[in-house]
């Protein structure tokens, strides 16, 4: 049971993965039926991804326009080294990202399988024990959060077209080759975040059904309770497995997506200092675009780390929902047994989301990206002001050799 708000959203999410080559094969969506199923191991597909992949990293040389001679970036040594930062960083996004899905695509092509299997089991069982109602609510308002996403990524990704080709101070055959490879990394950028996003809402999905299904138990007069008990916790484990197993398969393309976004909000942040201080020139439409780009890349990070803390929380939060059960009057031998089994697996199996394995993602890891953010910022307008104050010194120092001049 699907509703078809989160249908037509998730298929706009994987339109958008199969036009980057971000998935190892295709499936094949007929919604007439509600049939989804994977399509046959297409070699065009790869042939198209290997290109896709090949497109975007020369792309990288092209981003290398005359900026530094005739640009903005002439006399600002940060901007220039952001520049270059900012390309390897990149290169390494686009090697990570294209070469997880070559190095490991039959593992990928597995992990699909088993989604479709997981998704045809519980589907039946969560139909026969969530009510209906409930289901379809919940479903529309992660439509509702999905949809948000997208109007941010692309709202982020209208300020950034408008401010870049601002920047562009002369118009000719190279600028604009630049410029345009520069808007197809950004949109490669917006897909990969979209559809880690749309992971994470079917997740999500997923262990707030079984809450939904812990509450409709609580209040169920059935003699054969604890079997639809131990369904919930089978599928709760084997949610929490697929979880964990989609965390470590595309760990290091997450890490440079992470990494990516952070040089970003730096790079975004330090162009708006330049522009309070009227090193580079503005007007109204600069301002206004410049102002959103901040709002909507900021919003889109924390909605991004939200949804990230929102698996995590109502995947371990689970046991919360359980004590409803086990503080009723009445418990059968059965039923406790299937309570202490379900206790004691939430208590082995805790999700947590870490990037290479060393930096936990969660409320406090996301507060202190921000403040190390704002660290940086800090510390690169110490060099403009540094900056600033050496032509003043330089002109006083002129002023005084040419005093001593004229009394000799």
């Amino acid at each position: 049971m699907l509703h078809p708000k989160l249908g037509r959203v998730m298929n706009v999410v994987y339109y958008h993965s199969v036009v980057f080559a971000l998935m190892s094969t295709t499936l094949r969506i007929r919604s007439c039926r509600k049939c989804l199923r994977l399509e046959k191991v297409s070699r065009a597909y790869t042939t198209y991804s290997f290109f896709v992949g090949i497109f975007l990293f020369l792309n990288l040389y092209f981003m290398v326009p005359r900026i530094m001679e005739e640009g903005y970036m002439k006399y600002n040594i940060v901007l220039q080294w952001n520049f270059f930062v900012t390309l390897f960083l990149r290169a390494i996004a686009v090697m990570s990202c294209y070469g997880t899905l070559w190095l490991k695509r039959h593992e990928i092509i597995q992990l699909y399988k088993y989604s479709l299997i997981y998704w045809k089991r519980f589907g039946q069982i969560m139909k026969a024990i969530v009510d209906k109602k409930e289901l379809l609510d919940l479903q529309a308002s992660l439509a509702r959060i999905m949809v948000r996403k997208i109007i941010l990524l692309y709202s982020a990704f209208l300020c950034s077209t408008v401010m870049q080709y601002q920047l562009l101070s002369v118009i000719n055959q190279q600028i604009l080759l630049a410029f345009c490879a520069r808007l197809t990394h950004i949109l490669h950028l917006l897909c990969v975040k979209m559809g880690f996003f749309g992971v994470l809402v079917l997740l999500n999905h997923q262990f707030l059904v079984i809450h939904l299904a812990i509450n409709a138990l609580h209040g169920r007069q059935a003699r054969k309770k604890w079997k639809a008990l131990r369904s919930v916790a089978d599928m709760h484990l084997k949610t929490l497995r697929l979880a964990r197993r989609i965390f470590d398969m595309f760990d290091i393309a997450n890490a440079t997506v992470f990494i990516n976004m952070f040089m970003t909000a730096i790079n975004i942040l330090y162009h708006a200092v330049q522009y309070s201080n009227s090193t580079i020139k503005s007007n109204g439409y600069g301002i206004v675009f410049g102002n959103g780009l901040i709002v909507f890349n900021f919003w889109g990070t924390l909605a991004l780390m939200e949804m990230l803390d929102r698996v995590v929380t109502s995947c371990n939060n689970t046991g919360q929902q359980l004590r409803q059960l086990s503080d009723l009057p009445k418990v059968g031998s059965k039923m406790q047994r299937e309570l202490d089994v379900f206790t004691m697996q939430l208590r082995r199996n805790r999700l947590v989301y870490k990037i290479c394995g060393i930096v936990e993602l969660d409320k406090p890891a996301c507060l202190n990206y921000i403040g190390s953010i704002l660290s940086n910022v800090i510390i690169l307008m110490q060099f403009d002001l540094r900056r600033q104050r050496q032509p003043i010194k330089d002109r006083q120092y002129l002023l005084h050799l040419i005093k001593n001049k004229t009394k000799m």
